[in-house]
């Protein structure tokens, strides 16, 4: 980054995060908001470990005394929406913006590495860690599977999300599934085109992208023990033109639900509906997946530490009876090691994450910072 941050050790987590906000950088190309991060951990006197999993890196805070350790995760990648915005710190970069929070996510991890570069833990390790490309859902499982982290005995991880339509500082947490599972399935079904007067000729993908479809639309019903949801994005059948029987079709669907294992089968039943329709009506077939996410499952144990923390620290703690439909790639780390996501209200009337008037609420550092540290003072006094 030509860009310069203030990396004194007096850290203004406000202007490191406005400084982020304005040169964001899209999941797979967080090349500089990454060093500007090492730059920063490096200021407090810590010793980042970089190029985990692509761009990622992460740091480990050493009492030098047996204990447990917990991890700390923020995310730092942005998404390809146009910024629109009055206030100072828009983003300077055409078509990419932090438009949801996770430029705030990292100054807020980073608020907690100053801290404990001062104060460290009196027992065990405290391992911050600060991931790219969670939009695509494919950074943590490359971190996960980076050497240099999965060699760590690791006992506890925790992260949050920012959540617009809560109080301003809420804490929002459910025990078990916080975040649905999610993937994007787009089916290709290829035929042989012909002329519309001799369709004949042809081999169409219609009645197949029909019955498909239909399935799809259906395929929620086989789960009555869990919340499954499919929704039909976008179809497109042959040509513009009324002299050309179709010879492909495409069906892009988002598939959803609150249990991985009925999530797996879900994907599984739709292989085998496309694999039939090829058979049945003599067509090629492809099926690509697209931003995979599991389901986010918080442990019992942990998420009754997060409320324990937030009553100490006299914060509002609302309890999900239902998942959040939208999915966090954190689900990675809750998959491998015990923990718990939470979220921490953006304000009833704050604009929608994903919006292009989007902007993180600078008020939640604190609120994020304390949990944190309390988090740290439970496990590792």
């Amino acid at each position: 980054m030509s860009e310069q941050l203030d990396t004194t050790p007096t850290f203004d987590a406000i202007a490191f995060r406005q400084q982020l906000h304005r040169f964001p950088e899209l999941s797979g190309d967080e090349v500089n908001t990454a060093q500007v991060i090492a730059t920063q951990l490096t200021s407090f006197g810590l010793k980042p470990i970089i190029g985990v999993g692509g761009h990622g890196l992460f740091c480990v805070i050493d009492s030098g005394k047996q204990g447990q350790t917990t991890l700390f995760r923020a995310d730092f990648d942005a998404l390809p929406i146009t910024e629109k915005a009055t206030h100072g710190h828009v983003s300077q970069h055409d078509g990419i913006m932090h438009a949801c929070g996770h430029d705030g996510h990292t100054a807020s991890l980073l608020k907690v590495a100053k801290q404990l570069s001062i104060t460290p833990p009196a027992h065990g390790k405290v391992i911050l860690l600060f991931q790219p490309a969670e939009e695509t859902g494919t950074g943590a499982s490359a971190m996960i599977n980076d050497p240099r982290l999965t060699k760590l005995p690791i006992d506890n991880v925790f992260a949050y999300h920012n959540l617009p339509g809560y109080q301003l500082s809420q804490i929002i947490i459910k025990d078990q599934t916080f975040a649905c599972a999610s993937v994007g399935a787009m089916v290709g079904l290829k035929g042989k085109t012909s002329h519309a007067a001799r369709p004949e000729n042809g081999v169409s993908p219609t009645n197949a992208m029909v019955d498909l479809i239909g399935f799809l639309q259906t395929l929620p019903e086989n789960y009555r023990d869990a919340f499954c949801l499919v929704t039909i994005v976008h179809a497109s059948l042959g040509e513009e033109a009324f002299g050309i029987a179709p010879g492909e079709a495409k069906v892009m669907a988002t598939m959803r639900s609150d249990c991985n294992q009925a999530f797996g089968d879900m994907k599984v039943k739709l292989a085998g509906k496309v694999e039939q329709l090829a058979l049945q009506h003599g067509l090629e077939v492809e099926i690509t997946w697209e931003e995979p996410f599991n389901a986010a499952v918080n442990s019992t144990k942990h998420v009754e530490l997060v409320k324990s923390v937030a009553r100490h620290t006299h914060l509002d703690i609302h309890e999900l009876e239902e998942p959040m439909r939208w999915s966090e790639d954190f689900a990675e780390f809750l998959t491998k090691w015990n923990g718990a996501l939470f979220c921490i209200g953006s304000g009833e009337s704050h604009p929608e994450l994903h919006n292009p008037d989007y902007d993180f609420p600078d008020a939640i550092l604190d609120t994020a910072n304390s949990v944190f540290l309390g988090l740290v003072n439970e496990l590792h006094r």
